[in-house]
Parts: C-alpha cells; sequence; structure tokens
C-alpha cells in the first residue's frame, strides 16, 4: 500500500482528460449541432440512434493499455468529490483497504448544503418533515422517470448519515447549521405541493476564531473532514491520476486501469469498484445528446472546470453498462436577484423579450428557470416597481429581516453597475431592457388585474406573491438560468448497482453521485433543498459501508417499513 497524504488538497478549477477520454478532443471541429441528437437514455449503436461511432461512450473499448504495475485494494473509488469522499471514510471505516483515484490535484467541493431528513439537529429545532411525502414529491418532480426505491432509501436514511458526521464535525471542532437564512424560505412547506420547500439545508462551517483552515465552498469543510478520517483510517488517496478503463472478467468488474505521470498501472479491487466521477456538466456532446436544454442555460464556473466529463458513462459504457433511461434534471440557479439578499429573489413579474408573461413566478427553480431556457432567445426579464420593498416583506415574513437592511442601496447600487435596469416610468424601462412597450404595457396591465383580484388564472401564483407593478420608479433584471451541475449517469438498481442493458446487476460495480443515474429526472426537486449533495453523502456512505462487509444496502427494504 502506499502512504499518501493530502498536503496538495486543493480545489482545482481546471486539468485536461487524459488517456481515452482524451479521445472526446477529437470532436472539438464537430459541433454537436452538426449531429442528430440521441435521445436521453439511447443504449444502442450508433446506427440505431442515428449518431455515429465519434463519440467515445459509443464506441468500443479501446485496447488495454500495457500496465508497469499493478496493485490490490479491497475498493476502489474514483472521484474525490462529496460522494467519493465519503464512501472512501465509510469503507475504511468499515475494514476495507481502499484506493481514491482523482484526476486533479486535489479533493474537489464546491457549493454550501448538504440535504438530509430526520436529523438530530433538525428534531432539536422542531423541523419534522413527513418522510412519505417527501419522497413522493421528489419522485413526482421527475414525472415518476426515476427509481422510487433510490430516493426513498436517501429520504429514510440521509438523517441518521448526517447524525454520524454531525457527531464527527462537533467532535473536530465544525460546527453545523440548518440553512435556514440562505436556501429554504420561510413556512413554504405550507403552501400547496409543487411550491413545497421543506427545511433540509445542513451547513457546516467553523466558528469563528477556530484554527481549522478555511475552505471557499462551506461542502468543503464536509469532504475535507471525511477525507482525512478516510487517510487518517488508511484509505491511499492518488491525485493527478486519471481513471482510464474498468477490467471485467467473467461478468464482473475486478479491477481498473489507471494512469499518471509513472504510466499505466492496473488496480484490483477484490470488493468493487465505485464510480464517484460526477455528472455531465462539462461535456458539450452529452448535453446535446441527452439534455439539449441545458446548452441554452448561461455559462457557469461554478463546478471545477472540466471537471464533469462522463467519465464513469464512457468507462461504463465500454464494459456493457447501461445509461439512465431518465431525462436528466439540470441544477440551474437564478443569481443576478439573489445578490440582493435571500428572499428578494422570488416572484416578481416575468416576461420574454416580446413583453410577454411565460411562466409562474413562484419556486424560482427550476420552474422560472427552465420556462426561461424555452423563451425566445433564450432572454427573460423580472420586473418590479417602487413598492418592492413592501412586496418583499409580504412575500417572505420572515426572512425579509435578513435583508431589508439597506436593500434599497442596494437595488440603487446595482442600477448604477448595469445589474439591474430603472425607468421612471413604464415606457422608460421598456426601452432600457429592450422590450416593445405596448406589449409590456398590456402585460403589466393583465398581471395587476390578477393582483387586484387575488387570483392569478395564467399560472396559478398564490395572492401573496402576486405583487403588482404600478408606481414608478419600475426596475428590471434578467432572469438568469446558472448552470451549477448536470447530474446524469449510469443505470442502476435499488443497491446503486450499475446494470447492464438487460437490467441485471454488473458485478463489482456502483455509481453514486452525479453519475448515478435513475435518482433524479427531467427536473431538480427544490422541495427538499441540498438533495444533490445529500445523496452523494448518503449513497456514499450506504454502499461504502455496503460493498467494505460483502453485502447490499438492502435498497428494497424501505419499501416495506411503515
Amino acid at each position: 500500500m502506499h502512504d499518501k497524504t493530502l498536503s496538495r488538497r486543493t480545489f482545482v478549477s481546471g486539468t485536461a482528460l487524459a488517456g481515452a477520454v482524451a479521445a472526446l478532443a477529437g470532436l472539438a471541429g464537430c459541433a454537436p449541432a452538426e449531429k442528430p441528437l440521441a435521445t436521453a437514455g439511447s443504449q444502442d449503436s450508433g446506427a440505431a440512434t442515428g449518431l455515429d461511432d465519434s463519440y467515445a461512450w459509443l464506441r468500443s473499448a479501446p485496447a488495454m493499455p500495457e500496465v508497469s504495475a499493478e496493485e490490490t485494494y479491497d475498493v476502489v473509488v474514483i472521484g474525490a468529490g462529496i460522494a467519493g469522499c465519503t464512501a472512501a471514510q465509510a469503507a475504511a471505516e468499515a475494514g476495507a483497504s481502499v484506493l481514491v483515484v482523482e484526476k486533479f490535484e486535489g479533493i474537489t467541493a464546491h457549493g454550501t448544503d448538504i440535504g438530509a431528513v430526520g436529523s438530530k439537529l433538525q428534531k432539536e429545532q422542531g423541523v419534522d418533515i413527513d418522510k412519505a411525502l417527501a419522497s413522493r414529491l421528489i419522485y413526482q418532480w421527475g414525472q415518476s422517470e426515476g427509481n422510487y426505491f433510490l430516493i426513498k432509501q436517501f429520504v429514510e436514511r440521509s438523517g441518521e448519515v448526517m447524525d454520524h458526521y454531525i457527531d464527527m464535525a462537533t467532535d473536530l471542532g465544525y460546527e453545523v447549521i440548518l440553512n435556514s437564512e440562505m436556501t429554504a424560505r420561510s413556512d413554504w412547506d405550507t403552501l400547496e405541493d409543487r411550491f413545497k420547500q421543506f427545511r433540509t439545508a445542513h451547513k457546516f462551517t467553523i466558528p469563528e476564531g477556530s484554527s481549522l483552515p478555511e475552505q471557499p465552498w462551506n461542502v468543503g469543510y464536509f469532504i475535507s473532514m471525511v477525507a482525512d478520517d478516510a487517510q487518517a483510517r488508511g484509505a491511499v488517496f492518488e491525485f493527478n491520476t486519471q481513471a482510464e478503463q474498468l477490467v471485467k472478467e467473467d461478468g464482473a468488474v475486478v479491477a481498473v486501469i489507471v494512469s499518471n505521470a509513472d504510466g499505466y498501472k492496473r488496480v484490483n479491487a477484490t470488493k468493487g469498484v465505485i464510480l464517484a466521477t460526477g455528472g455531465i456538466t462539462d461535456n458539450e456532446e452529452m448535453k446535446a445528446c441527452f439534455c439539449p436544454m441545458a446548452l441554452r442555460s448561461d455559462k457557469s464556473d461554478y463546478t471545477p472546470v472540466g471537471g464533469n466529463r462522463g467519465d464513469g458513462i464512457i468507462m461504463g459504457r465500454w464494459i456493457g453498462a447501461a445509461l439512465s433511461p431518465c431525462y436528466p434534471a439540470p441544477i440551474i440557479h437564478p443569481v443576478n436577484l439573489a445578490v440582493m439578499g435571500p428572499g428578494f429573489d422570488t416572484c416578481w413579474l416575468t416576461v420574454n423579450r416580446d413583453g410577454m408573461r411565460y411562466c409562474c413566478e413562484v419556486g424560482f427553480e427550476p420552474i422560472v428557470t427552465n420556462a426561461r431556457m424555452n423563451t425566445p432567445g433564450s432572454v427573460a426579464w423580472a420586473i418590479w416597481d417602487s413598492h418592492y420593498p413592501e412586496h418583499a416583506q409580504r412575500q417572505e415574513p420572515v426572512k425579509s429581516a435578513s435583508f431589508m437592511d439597506g436593500l434599497q442601496e442596494k437595488v440603487e447600487q446595482a442600477v448604477s453597475e448595469g445589474t439591474f435596469f430603472k425607468g421612471e416610468t413604464l415606457e422608460e424601462l421598456a426601452e432600457a431592457i429592450g422590450v416593445p412597450f405596448e406589449t409590456l404595457q398590456q402585460t403589466v396591465e393583465r398581471y395587476n388585474s390578477f393582483c387586484d383580484a387575488g387570483e392569478d388564472p395564467d399560472f396559478g401564483v398564490p395572492p401573496r406573491f402576486l405583487s403588482s407593478v404600478k408606481d414608478g420608479p419600475f426596475y428590471a433584471s434578467n432572469v438568469s438560468a446558472w448552470m451549477l451541475a448536470l447530474p446524469y449517469g449510469l443505470r442502476v438498481d435499488q443497491n446503486s448497482q450499475v446494470l447492464d442493458e438487460e437490467d441485471t446487476p454488473i458485478g463489482g460495480l456502483f455509481a453514486i453521485g452525479n453519475a448515478q443515474g435513475d435518482f433524479f429526472a427531467n427536473s431538480y426537486p427544490v422541495t427538499l433543498p441540498g438533495t444533490s449533495h445529500g445523496r452523494g453523502m448518503t449513497y456514499g456512505r450506504l454502499v461504502g459501508q455496503a460493498l467494505a462487509k460483502g453485502t447490499t444496502i438492502e435498497g428494497y427494504a424501505v419499501g416495506f417499513e411503515d
């Protein structure tokens, strides 16, 4: 075994893919639009899908490279994000020898919230979430395309997993809070189901005066903690090391070929391989094939640039793994209005570039952002009038207290910086944002009539969130659609074990985090904030433990609980 340290841990924003995955670079001169688009979940040959075999995930596996070394571990984890590091920690804690292979220079982390249901922290604060309802709502967000048992397992067991790491964090001097101010809006759990939002977001941080190193992202505190613990328990982390190919023998994955500056080596996995390689955020060809709507989102540097290239999909397909049949659920948020403070980014009249109202303004992501990406030119505007302080307080009677102080000054500063637009009259505002005044005026008049009546027959916005646009000055901000991540991965069963095209489990191969297919579908469920990181943490621990012990996570068991 190697004695590696995490001293080079950094939060890297970019690196080139090596080896077989680098074959995608050959597509640089072939724009996705020049190729027929595959449907999500296409699992046939290039001829059957209309795609040619220049796509790496449709080609046959390349010949195995000649290796210069061979090592053996119980568990090999590919990827050192939240899912991979948690899996490594859990497997090492259960007594397994573990290798983590990461193509970047260190562990990767981004974001703030980790979602969980039923944690001790929630219980202490009187947060009681109906788990059956939560499971059902996530499933319904996905139009019933996801695997209900994967969802149910997360909801039922994320609380106990979070408790384990809350205890670890407390012992080490970290602090864990419910991120109620920034994320989950006040009393949104009382709204009708399509707008519900529960207080599930857990935020790891360090107390004032702590000697622990600061991290650029709150999730970094969690990942650093579990990675350190994994290493202390003997897990080996090899950075700047690219997983090239899975080795499948007698129907099971038994090893991984990896490469680094020293060349290629074979790493045997006696108990299994866990793919924690992330989604397809950085792979334009995969986005065009599986989620073309995502191409209309705003550019984002939120994730590690070059990190989410679908590595797990490519390696999995080469040994016969099936793609998820679910349409991806891009995690896309607006950002412009959020700069004013939590809660100010909600329910203002939205219009497209033609001045037409186009969607329900409640639940700003994914409802508003998904709708924006289907507007003409993928351009839209949020509109409000001079009474926005009162509107904001009515919409968010609790959370508004956190952002009202200095709000008007912030709005005017945003105007002066060009982030927001302002007009003393509606006509001036229309000219400033390039929207036809006559159409905008008609739209505003119709919307105001709904506000006066307290009923929105077009899109069903509840009266609390209808905020009229009557008195100048008038303001506007573009409705952004900022891509945070695009989860999409391999088809898995209720135990997160990767399946082949006959839905038969492939021995020794598991997928977690954003490489785990069949959990999200169509739209990211903001009903439970932090679910993406939460499922990475939860399945990281459950799969890591089970694999180390030679068992499964018993994914069907949750279907029979009272």
